[in-house]
């Protein structure tokens, strides 16, 4: 039965590194199984190198000290086409030249194509992932390109970059990638500190060849020599089977942050996850519903996510809207990242998300300053007493679990009516509030309202009362709990 391939490799897929390592000299068929999962996802290329020839540090980074023997390109087939992932970050330090960063010398990867033997096929004939790092080295991103075949589906870089140079650099390397012959891209994810117009047509083109790209990070600063009239040119070009994309939406106004919006959603209709880091260049931002408008026409839309200098309000009827456009939505985030408690929704709107969005599982939202008491509805009008209770509506039970509230400011005063509040909304036991608080006491309120939440998800409820009449007199009756600073949870006095 041990001898089974699939049954062993499950075992070892579940040991750690060093147990895997140890397994491999259990016999020569754990040998192979074990290597397959020991050269599997590796975070640097160094040990790949190691196999062909030493290496040295030498004033332009590692190099090859010896010449590559024929003999080893066999030793480096072997464990190569065993690589499914591989990452690789030149400031990384290496333990064993013990040196504080891994950059490649200039001559490496021209010394792989130059010194591969004929017929030898990819380096990485069956690697599926690349994640590279150049870190204030531009020049360690053409490396990457040695390692780059048809098998590759996702690629990742990052480009820390400290001048121009390193920007035609990055540019030479992007067109290059779009040069590869049999290269289908299905995830794409680019960041760099700075940008310019060669880099970014660059990755236009690249784009244009890659249509098969579903997934699309790219974080990339506009370059400040683009004028008021001029639109960003990546967004034109994004793949039509576009199914989530995340970007730093530079804007420069109101007009052109529609302009922007539009033009993502015209290029990409079938998006699912679409998250928005809103970067305004002037004192403008978006904080109405209707600059949310242009995105109603992603009806497949699963993810949407704002992150965003201020909140957005929204109306109960605007909430009624999305819930209509968005049928799939699972998780809507507002992320704000200053304190403005004049923007985002009244607290009862939390109502109208649950009766809008049936499946969400996460909601991030600014709450704005409660001013008077909640207006909560099933308090607005005692029922007969033979009538059954009305239905309220409430968050799905089974899954949504976070409200994400971030600065939020709630007092003391409206910790019962809160903490009834989301009681009657969220029924899942793993339900979680999020905050970000930069008010000691506003945090402490709001820890109160989870521990009261949580009070009742755990009591036994009392069945001869309405759901809301049980909870809210347990909440009162309990406004004493305070936290227990060395667990974390909460407990009555």
């Amino acid at each position: 039965m041990l001898a089974v391939h699939e049954i062993i490799s499950k075992i070892i897929q579940n040991c750690r590194p060093r147990d895997q390592a140890v397994a491999a000299r259990v016999s020569r068929f754990w040998c192979d199984v074990a290597l397959d999962w020991v050269w599997r996802d590796i975070d640097s290329i160094l040990p790949l190198l190691r196999l062909l020839a030493p290496l040295v540090d030498t004033e332009s980074g590692l190099a090859f000290k010896d010449k590559i023997q024929p003999r080893n390109w066999e030793r480096f087939r072997y464990y190569a086409r065993r690589v499914r992932c591989l990452s690789y970050d030149n400031c990384v330090s290496d333990r064993i030249l013990d040196i504080d960063a891994s950059s490649l010398a200039t001559d490496v990867s021209v010394t792989l194509f130059a010194l591969k033997p004929d017929g030898f096929g990819p380096l990485l004939p069956n690697v599926q992932e690349i994640h590279w790092t150049a870190s204030y080295d531009a020049l360690n991103l053409q490396h990457a390109l040695a390692f780059l075949n048809s098998s590759v589906k996702t690629l990742d870089i990052t480009l820390y970059s400290e001048g121009e140079d390193d920007l035609h650099i990055a540019a030479r390397v992007l067109c290059t990638i779009s040069g590869i012959h049999g290269l289908c891209l299905e995830t794409f994810k680019f960041k760099s500190t700075r940008t310019s117009h060669q880099l970014l047509q660059s990755m236009v083109s690249l784009l244009q060849e890659q249509q098969s790209i579903k997934v699309l990070d790219i974080k990339i600063d506009t370059p400040s020599l683009l004028t008021d009239a001029t639109q960003d040119p990546i967004y034109p070009a994004l793949p039509k089977e576009l199914k989530e994309f995340v970007t730093d939406l530079v804007f420069r106004g109101s007009d052109d942050y529609l302009i922007r919006a539009r033009t993502i959603v015209r290029q990409a209709p079938q998006l699912r996850s679409l998250k928005l880091h809103l970067n305004g260049l002037f004192d403008w931002w978006p904080s109405e519903f209707r600059y949310l408008a242009p995105l109603l026409e992603l009806s497949e839309l699963e993810n949407l996510e704002f992150v965003t200098s201020h909140p957005i309000h929204l109306d109960p009827g605007d909430i009624a809207i999305m819930g209509k456009s968005f049928p799939q939505m699972v998780r809507f985030v507002i992320e704000p990242v200053r304190s403005d408690f004049e923007f985002g929704i009244k607290a009862t709107a939390l109502i109208n998300f649950a009766m809008a969005f049936p499946k969400l599982q996460v909601l991030g939202i600014t709450i704005e300053q409660i001013r008077e008491p909640l207006k909560l509805p099933w308090r607005s009008a005692e029922q007969p007493s033979l009538s059954p209770p009305p239905a309220y509506p409430s968050f799905n039970s089974s899954t949504f679990r976070l409200l994400d509230i971030g600065p939020s400011f709630l007092s003391d005063d409206d910790i019962p009516d809160m903490a009834e509040l989301l009681s009657v909304l969220c029924h899942n036991p793993l339900f979680q509030i999020d905050y970000a608080q930069p008010d000691d006491n506003s945090a402490n309120a709001w820890r109160k309202v989870q521990a009261l939440v949580n009070l009742v998800h755990e009591a036994e409820r009392d069945t001869t009362k309405p759901y809301h009449e049980w909870s809210q007199a347990l909440i009162l009756d309990n406004m004493d709990i305070e936290e227990d600073e060395e667990s974390m949870m909460w407990k009555k006095k």
